[in-house]
């Protein structure tokens, strides 16, 4: 049989579209921005949207813009992924009668234009232009296409613009919501309205409006709005400083005005705010195509400066907001290293950051990000973070060596110490408890006590220099994907250093070396646990001989690292090794690794004694330990942000970040 070119068209599966576009058909008040924010790429001056009561009626949405020809329609809606800016540029097409305007296009990916399809599988569009109507009949629904005109007619037309229209058969909107979601993003530009059902929002209407005033100044007088302009909306379109005159945006709203920063725009204000200052004494100064102002304006400055003044009283009446929201964005920019520091280390730096943005709230950005860096770096360097290190290799009955290091101790060094002490004491005692719980949840209780105390498994693995590392999540990836049945998975979303088990999970951390040109891992840390009442036996240490192994010699790695897998249970079967060294098969003389088998009370007995049998001695203040409040206590330190300080458990007081 004779082949075609054609056989080889791409095919599409059914329902390609609807899959590849995500949220816009799936909500009512993002679909019907997009097609808004269509209308006035198309250089429409009035859109007007009527949104039926029930389902089963028809929505349209009715524009005055430039319109498509046919040809026009077939490049620019049925084009998937269609880029208005290598086509049509950034700048908006007007009608010919509209003169020296400018608007810069709010599309450029092409998916806006198929919101109608959050509504129904098939609309209708009619376009006019150059004295042509066009209508078409657009469906998703036939085979191996993912859009398609399935009815075409054209007739003369004295008008021009485009209409939508679409049966609603899910996502019925609500014709208030939708008002003032659309009203949100489009209210910076006055000569571009938006009727709902046939009322248009106008600004002193606005939901987002949080103050009003006339400013006098230079022989001018200055209405200011400022406005929420992410009131009923995750993100905003426009914030900065709007300058109306006469009903009509001059430029773009920024927060920089004749030369002068109003804002920095990096800041939470910024981002959050938008300023509408109208007035009709700037006509003079306004450049020809209303694209700025001219560069001989002296108006516009002064404009400026009260600007200025008026933003920074209003940051200062909501200052708590924005110094709330500031120390979140230091504190989640820099948490990594935030939570691995002990727990008074971490309120110290919580405390500097509080202090510096009250003191200097205008700080740069830029330069506060480099103060707390600074800090972190200093409270690292601390002597008391030594001397833990050298406290981890100690024997537990040292004294005398114990009595050497205290003789250093400054009053915060022994602070820094004993935070730290305390909380793996506080680790210890709750590891006792839900370890000897056979309900205990494995993956979100049990595993995240044992990671956070890989410190039991030896003082090598004390430093926070074990950390998660790309190269071995893919090689853990591949290598358990290939290795384990389909019901295990690795959860690679929230962590991607865990594998789950039928009757374990496993975790993976890494160090590397430096060679002079790259880094490379060097070793490997492998904790696999099991299941609350799952033994230990020579099929689990033999199976993780067999991960070693797997990962050693998977050839996604530089060099074969040194692996040391443990395997945690609470008990170990009789005649099972507890340690087992990993030999390369064609080097029987090279150990590539080591498995061993340990249960949790050796774990907890072995805790104890490098902690001086502290727990012993002070049994009184761990034996009351409320269950709830001490798993919270132990793990949240590291993972606790200003969002969720509001979930600590009832009665849980808190001073950690």
């Amino acid at each position: 049989m004779e082949q075609t070119a054609d056989m080889f068209e791409p095919k599409y599966e059914e329902n390609f579209l609807l899959r590849d576009l995500g949220s816009i058909v799936k909500k009512p008040d993002l679909a019907l921005t997009e097609l808004v924010a269509n209308a006035y790429d198309a250089g429409a001056s009035l859109v007007k949207i009527i949104i039926p009561t029930q389902l089963g009626q028809t929505l349209t949405i009715v524009d005055n813009g430039v319109g498509m020809t046919k040809e026009q329609f077939q490049q620019r809606w049925m084009t998937i992924r269609y880029n208005r800016t290598i086509h049509q540029g950034m700048d908006v097409e007007f009608p010919p009668e509209i003169k020296h305007k400018k608007r810069k296009a709010f599309g450029s990916n092409g998916i806006g234009r198929h919101g109608l399809l959050c509504f129904n599988n098939d609309y209708k569009i009619e376009t006019s232009r150059d004295g042509i109507q066009h209508q078409f009949d657009v469906t998703t629904r036939e085979k191996g296409k993912p859009l398609a005109v399935v009815n075409m007619k054209s007739s003369k037309s004295s008008t021009r613009g485009t209409k939508l229209s679409v049966v609603v058969d899910k996502n019925l909107p609500s014709p208030t919501y939708i008002s003032q979601v659309i009203s949100a993003r489009f209210i910076a530009t006055p000569d571009f309205k938006i009727s709902v059902n046939g009322e248009i929002l106008e600004l002193e209407d606005h939901p987002g409006i949080v103050d009003s005033c006339i400013i006098e100044c230079d022989s001018m007088s200055l209405s200011f709005t400022l406005i929420d302009s992410k009131q009923n909306r995750k993100d905003s379109v426009y914030s900065g400083v709007a300058i109306w005159v006469g009903g009509r945006l001059v430029g773009e709203p920024s927060w920089r005005l004749a030369g002068e920063s109003i804002l920095d725009s990096r800041r939470s204000f910024a981002n959050q705010y938008l300023l509408v200052i109208d007035s009709e004494d700037l006509r003079e100064e306004i450049a020809e195509d209303w694209s700025g102002f001219r560069p001989t304006a002296t108006k516009i400055k002064s404009v400026a400066i009260e600007a200025k003044k008026y933003i920074d009283r209003k940051r200062q009446e909501f200052r708590g907001d924005e110094i709330t929201l500031t120390k979140k964005g230091l504190l989640l920019a820099h948490r990594n290293e935030i939570r691995e520091m002990p727990a008074l280390a971490r309120r110290e730096i919580s405390d500097f950051i509080d202090d510096i943005i009250q003191d200097n709230p205008d700080f740069n950005l830029d330069t506060l990000h480099l103060a707390v860096k600074a800090a972190i770096n200093l409270e690292k360097s601390r002597s008391g973070m030594n001397l833990l290190s050298k406290l981890a290799v100690m024997s537990g009955d040292n004294v005398d060596s114990l009595d050497e290091i205290l003789d250093q101790w400054s009053a915060h060094d022994a602070l820094v110490v004993l935070s730290e002490i305390d909380q793996r004491l506080k680790l210890i005692e709750t590891l006792k408890v839900f370890s000897e719980d056979k309900d205990a949840e494995e993956l979100n209780t049990i595993h995240p006590l044992i990671f956070k105390a890989r410190w039991l498994f030896g003082p090598e693995y004390e430093s926070s220099e074990y950390s998660s590392n790309n190269t071995l999540q893919q090689t853990i990836q591949q290598v358990f994907g290939k290795k384990v049945d389909k019901s295990a998975f690795i959860n690679s979303r929230k962590r991607p250093d865990i594998v789950v088990l039928k009757e374990s999970s496993v975790q993976s951390l890494a160090t590397e070396s430096y060679d002079g040109d790259l880094f490379r891992i060097q070793n490997i840390l492998l904790i696999e646990v099991k299941r609350g009442g799952f033994p230990i036996g020579r099929e689990e240490v033999n199976q993780a001989d067999g991960y070693v192994q797997d990962i050693a010699f998977s050839g996604l790695m530089d060099v074969v690292p040194k692996i040391n897998a443990f395997v945690v249970g609470h008990q170990i079967k009789p005649k099972t090794a507890k340690v087992k060294e990993v030999k390369d098969s064609e080097d029987d003389k090279t150990i590539i690794g080591t498995v061993k088998a340990v249960t949790f009370s050796t774990l907890i007995d072995t805790a104890e004694r490098r902690l001086f049998k502290l727990r012993d001695r002070l049994h009184e203040r761990y034996e009351d330990f409320d269950k709830d409040l001490a798993l919270y206590d132990v793990l949240e330190p590291q993972q606790l942000t200003m969002s969720n300080l509001n979930e600590l458990p009832p009665g849980y007081q808190s001073q950690q970040i």
